[in-house]
């Protein structure tokens, strides 16, 4: 057997290792900032998302090709549910569709949207002022969630007699979230992070919608505009809405796997 006190100096050597080792990982830059985030970000609420990787929402395109191809749809009201829904009493709660469940839509949705402008970080007092217009532009009458456009245009390129002769036709694919009759899509806020963190998002920030679908869950319309002057393109427009019932507003860093508030709301 070794002697205590032998046993004890080796026991505390091998304490010191440790213990430098542990400083050494934190003392990296790596490390240093996910310290920094601790203290800076909430931690995510859904497993969906986990720390330290980048966020990937649910896909808008799946979720309507889903409720389209598959015919999910919610029956009328009956004269005694719409006499219901005018009550503000919030133990009326919408019937349970299976199609949805069988969809495994009927839970929570997360959308990203991303935030090109509307962020305003105050250095003095450390304060990160959210007020982001998600509506896109005056012609739509929700969040948009995507829009995808395939084709030429022919502005300033061709006469509206010849537009389509020469191919400049195109299609416009959106889909819209609509967040009730309110028709909030302006998402506002504040949120107190550290210089070090805001250095670090580097810009990289967006919006998260945590909601469930609520009747009528979609509606999907077409529409086709002739070639102009003003618009020399034969335009197919595709609008789809989703109708959702907004739970939680979240501001992240997408990147970098961060949610930095859970507590934005949407206005108008």
């Amino acid at each position: 057997m070794f002697p205590l006190k032998s046993t004890l100096v080796h026991t505390k050597a091998a304490c010191a290792l440790v213990l430098m080792g542990m400083l050494a990982q934190i003392g990296t830059p790596a490390n240093a900032a996910t310290v920094n985030h601790a203290a800076d970000a909430e931690a995510p609420a859904s497993t969906q998302f986990s720390a330290g990787h980048p966020f990937v929402g649910d896909d808008p395109v799946a979720i309507r090709d889903t409720l389209a191809n598959q015919h999910i749809h919610v029956a009328p009201p009956s004269l005694r549910e719409r006499v219901q829904s005018l009550i503000p009493i919030p133990t009326h709660k919408q019937r349970p569709n299976s199609d949805l469940a069988a969809a495994n839509l009927d839970r929570d949705l997360f959308f990203l949207v991303r935030v090109p402008y509307g962020i305003r970080y105050r250095t003095e007092t450390h304060q990160l002022t959210v007020s982001a217009d998600l509506s896109g532009d005056e012609n739509q009458r929700g969040i948009l969630l995507q829009e995808t456009t395939t084709g030429p245009s022919g502005r300033g390129l061709v006469i509206a007699p010849e537009a389509r002769s020469k191919g400049f036709i195109q299609h416009i694919d959106t889909i819209e979230l609509e967040s009730g009759e309110s028709k909030n899509s302006t998402v506002r806020g504040r949120v107190t992070l550290s210089r070090t963190a805001y250095a670090e998002a580097n810009g990289d920030f967006a919006i998260v919608l945590v909601g469930r679908l609520v009747p009528p869950y979609l509606i999907d319309q077409s529409n086709h505009s002739d070639p102009t002057d003003d618009e020399p393109t034969d335009i197919t427009r595709r609008i789809s809405r989703l109708y959702v019932n907004v739970r939680a507003v979240w501001l992240v860093s997408p990147q970098r796997g961060i949610v930095l508030s859970k507590s934005l709301r949407l206005s108008k």
